[in-house]
């Protein structure tokens, strides 16, 4: 999901769901079971962003959730807990104390839906396959080998030091798939497997996976209907089927104030939320985070690149009356890592507004009434406008002396203007594809791939920023990593050309029967087997 940058080797940015924000229209509005307050059925309702549902190819939101359910993982997350992975087909594992060999005993007695047993052939299959065939989720692996010693052990060996490799297997891209199934119809782990694998239609019409539930039906523009898996080797769900509709969250939001059975809603957030009955459950996490970029490129606006413009505005913005303006989820920033992920900030350390400090800026560096054009995308994302959030901040900086021209453009527009790196200011949302929370120095340290857009080049950066990011990758501590990663955020909140603005919350808005429909930040959003009903 990203709108700045493809992701990188451990993680990254993930802006793609801007994007999708501009497209999403309303779909099927059709009744189900779930409806119709049948207890069998659980009805999942979501603007759709669904390309596929073959592990080896999954990228996007509603994809993740499918196979999430269709595909057990090495490990994965209990939730709307990712500080840690747990057991799933992997009873235990351990890592090598330089973090480049990871060893997984898999658990006895698992089964695929046809009745198969899963072994390590399997998995050293599905994983190597996922790096082969070189789909969008195949840049997780990149680096990753895997092998099996026994029938219930294998190895996954890193070519470089990276603790966070069983986050990365938590993944659905990592779903685990019966192996003489996906070979019989065109599956390939081989070298040449992004060419020779054609599984990815059968994958689409068929399930060849150990999860709690099975493919039934898979209509892109419509539905995806799942059913309960009866050879499921762990708990079962509650629910013998689970129907995903595609639905606009306008029409999400009406069904759900009306709703009387077994249903549940993905994209109400933020003030999309008021107005619903109290009586509804949610479920939220404070998984991504809003920021503004200023070019510290000279040449593109010796406004933009001065230091102490840039702590200037930092300075003026009112961060609590940005939140507000999100809604139920948000909260004032402390740093690029939002609290959902391991490495956050604490809330002590939140941004607070100082006007006449910004004035003080201003006036030390020798500027007086500074404008910037300030360009965003003209969208509503996560039920807020983008614009209202604009305005907001041209009106606080204006406070403090500061002109800001408000550029609003379309979507593609913005992505281009900012991918040439000649934008002086611009907003964007920004989040993490899966829970790691370092993945970040990939992109948005100096010189890399999104700070590189905003001019951001190691040359013009102060060696504090550079000094504490190469602290984060060189600790394999996970803990330790997590503090460093606190202390990297310091200096980019000191020195970086980012002001974070508001962070905001995932939601699920379930009725009022429904137990355990948490949100998540892991990436499929809910895992629809752990729901139950009271």
């Amino acid at each position: 999901m990203s709108i700045t940058a493809r992701r990188t080797r451990g993680g990254a940015l993930a802006f793609a769901a801007l994007a999708v924000a501009s497209t999403a229209a309303a779909c099927t509005t059709g009744g189900g079971d779930g409806a119709s307050g049948n207890s069998k059925t659980l009805t999942v309702n979501t603007s759709f962003v669904l390309k596929t549902l073959d592990p080896g190819r999954v990228y996007e939101a509603t994809g993740l959730t499918a196979v999430h359910a269709l595909y057990d993982t090495l490990v994965t997350f209990k939730g709307s807990d990712v500080s840690r992975p747990v057991p799933a087909l992997a009873e235990s594992y351990t890592a090598s104390p330089d973090a480049k060999t990871f060893t997984f005993t898999l658990r006895k007695g698992v089964t695929f839906a046809d009745g198969t047993p899963l072994t390590a052939d399997d998995v050293v299959f599905s994983l190597n396959r996922l790096r082969n065939v070189k789909g969008s989720p195949a840049v997780m692996v990149n680096g990753l080998t895997a092998a099996r010693t026994d029938e219930r052990t294998v190895v996954v060996t890193s070519a470089t030091a990276d603790p966070n490799v069983p986050t990365v297997l938590a993944m659905p891209a990592t779903g685990i798939l019966n192996s003489k199934v996906a070979k019989e119809h065109g599956a390939s782990a081989g070298d040449d497997a992004a060419k020779a694998d054609t599984a990815q239609q059968y994958l689409d019409g068929a399930s060849a996976g150990s999860g709690p539930y099975v493919l039934k039906s898979y209509e892109p523009n419509s539905q995806v209907v799942l059913e309960a898996n009866p050879r499921y080797w762990g708990t079962k769900p509650a629910f013998g089927r689970v129907v995903l509709r595609n639905m606009d969250v306008q029409t999400q939001k009406l069904t759900m104030s009306r709703a009387e059975g077994t249903e549940v809603s993905l994209d109400i957030s933020g003030k999309l939320l008021d107005g619903l009955p109290a009586t509804l459950r949610t479920s939220g996490v404070q998984d991504t985070v809003y920021f503004l970029y200023l070019n510290a490129d000279p040449a593109v606006s010796p406004v933009s690149s001065n230091p102490k413009f840039n702590q200037a505005l930092r300075s003026a913005i009112d961060y609590a009356g940005i939140a507000a303006l999100y809604g139920k989820g948000a909260g004032n920033p402390a740093g690029l890592v939002a609290p959902g992920f391991p490495g956050a900030l604490p809330e002590s350390e939140a941004s607070r507004r100082d006007v006449p400090k910004a004035k003080s800026l201003l006036t030390e560096a020798g500027l007086t009434s500074p404008a910037l054009k300030f360009s965003y995308p003209a969208i509503t994302y996560r039920g807020v406008d983008l614009g209202t959030v604009a305005t907001k901040i041209q009106s606080d900086a204006s406070e403090a002396g500061i002109k800001l021209e408000l550029n609003p453009q379309p979507l593609t527009t913005f992505l281009d203007d900012m991918r040439s790196g000649k934008s002086a200011m611009g907003f964007t949302p920004q989040s993490l594809n899966y829970p790691v929370a370092d993945s970040l120095i990939n992109n948005m340290a100096p010189g890399q791939a999104t700070a590189l857009r905003a001019g951001w080049t190691v040359d013009r950066a102060d060696p504090g920023v550079v000094a504490a990011g190469a602290k984060v990758t060189g600790t394999l501590d996970l803990a330790a990593r997590a503090a460093a990663m606190q202390d990297w955020q310091r200096q980019m909140n000191a020195h970086s050309p980012y002001i974070v603005v508001a962070n905001n919350s995932g939601m699920v808005v379930a009725t009022p029967s429904l137990t355990g429909a948490d949100y998540t930040p892991a990436g499929w959003q809910v895992d629809v087997a752990a729901i139950g009903r009271k």
